[in-house]
């Protein structure tokens, strides 16, 4: 309890520009805090975060393997997770697998686990720019809807305290919706986010709109649902595609995006990759399967300049610097 109780206590003189990591005398403010803003950076996620796997699987869409989710944070510059939700009707909780029995190996068995392990870093290391959360639910929203995703955000503040979180009600504030007040007014500050978490759902449709509500306002809810940008509840959007020009336009109205520097099959039948073209939709999540080098392949992705983000090179003022986005210095711990 005791460390918890410092921790926030951390996190308000943060807010207050007095911020201290770990309260133990080093700064964890950044030099321009207070001028950029939440859409303009650029940030390595892993896809299927939780996953061991291996590289000489016999299916090529599964040959890739993931470090545990810690290693991931402190040693791999990672800082976008995502986790697939299945949901167990026996212990009425979430797992976090790919495929239960086919592919079901993974570093944190349920959604708490994994959560756990990232709040364990954000309390560890105060001055991280926000960390985004990728929840694919996998069909565990499609029965019972409202008391699946009311589970769902149980789990989550089971975990993590809302002042923990960014929320659509935060972004939103007293506009009438999420999209007026990103188009309007601009995400937050990385002054006011840093340290955070920022959890979205790459959802279907259909659980998009049950999770966005009647009035589309998202009002108490915890995560971002995938949008379009004609939603009330437009704010982020899972585009896989990076050639069609919808990612760069999403990023240049001002929403934030996430797309895939990768596909397996292009990448080990043809030898292809989409990184470069992902970087330069300005994407400010672009995941990968393969976030270090390694010896068995030739490829693999980093945020060129990182620190391990960048400046997104769409939306950011020409003057940022990527240690003002995160400077391992300032991180504490």
């Amino acid at each position: 309890m005791f460390g918890r109780n410092l921790f926030f206590a951390c996190a308000l003189a943060l807010q207050s520009f007095l911020a201290l990591s770990a309260c133990d005398g080093v700064s964890t403010v950044h030099p321009a805090d207070e001028k950029l803003r939440l859409n303009h950076i650029q940030l390595k996620a892993t896809h299927n975060s939780y996953r061991p796997g291996r590289l000489d699987h016999t299916v090529v869409d599964w040959r890739y393997d993931h470090a545990p989710i810690l290693v991931q944070l402190e040693e791999q510059g990672v800082r976008g997770l995502e986790f697939d939700l299945i949901h167990d009707p026996f212990l009425e909780r979430y797992r976090v697998e790919h495929i239960p029995e086919a592919d079901d190996e993974t570093h944190c068995p349920f959604l708490t686990d994994c959560l756990e392990a990232v709040r364990d870093f954000s309390e560890r290391h105060p001055g991280h720019h926000p960390i985004f959360i990728q929840i694919e639910p996998r069909g565990a929203f499609d029965d019972d809807t409202e008391a699946r995703i009311a589970r769902f955000e149980s789990e989550v503040l089971s975990v993590f305290d809302r002042a923990q979180l960014i929320t659509p009600d935060d972004v939103r504030g007293e506009a009438l919706s999420l999209r007026e007040a990103v188009l309007e007014r601009g995400w937050p500050t990385l002054g006011e986010t840093r340290g955070k978490i920022f959890i979205y759902l790459d959802s279907s449709r259909e659980i998009s709109l049950a999770y966005a509500g009647p009035d589309g306002r998202l009002e108490g809810r915890v995560a971002f649902p995938d949008s379009r940008m004609d939603d009330p509840f437009a704010g982020f959007m899972v585009i896989n595609a990076v050639g069609d020009g919808r990612a760069r336009e999403a990023v240049e109205a001002g929403f934030l995006v996430r797309v895939r520097a990768e596909h397996l099959r292009e990448l080990f039948n043809e030898g292809v990759d989409r990184a470069e073209a992902a970087l330069e939709t300005g994407a400010q999540v672009i995941s990968t399967d393969f976030p270090v080098k390694r010896e068995e392949l030739d490829y693999f992705f980093d945020i060129p300049g990182g620190t391990p983000s960048r400046c997104s090179p769409v939306t950011a003022p020409e003057d940022c610097k990527s240690e003002w986005i995160e400077d391992p210095s300032r991180l504490g711990g």
